[in-house]
């Protein structure tokens, strides 16, 4: 998938309509500004042609793609402030216990 792209599956035996995949990170494993926001676009993008109403997103690039979790949150706070979309946006931030 180019940096930044997103496709659309469908969920299997999982209780959701689908899940959509993003290249948040590339071929070395780094996210950037360019790959999170992109990600961000194109996800919401994409739900809105299969008409998704919720949406649940990771912190694009903040694991293995080594961003600061904040940078990256923030990053995809500023991108969805820009998208004219009716979609209710959650953020999943995964913490250890």
């Amino acid at each position: 998938m180019p940096l930044g792209s997103a496709r659309y599956t469908p969920a299997g035996k999982l209780p959701y309509r689908g899940i959509i995949h993003v290249a948040g990170i590339n071929l070395l494993w780094r996210s950037s500004a360019y790959s999170i926001s992109e990600s961000v676009r194109n996800a919401v993008s994409l739900a809105e042609q299969h008409q998704v109403q919720t949406l649940a997103f990771p912190i694009i690039g903040s694991g293995s793609g080594g961003g600061k979790v904040d940078w990256a949150l923030g990053l995809m706070c500023e991108t969805f402030n820009t998208i004219d979309s009716s979609i209710q946006v959650r953020i999943v931030r995964y913490r250890q216990s």
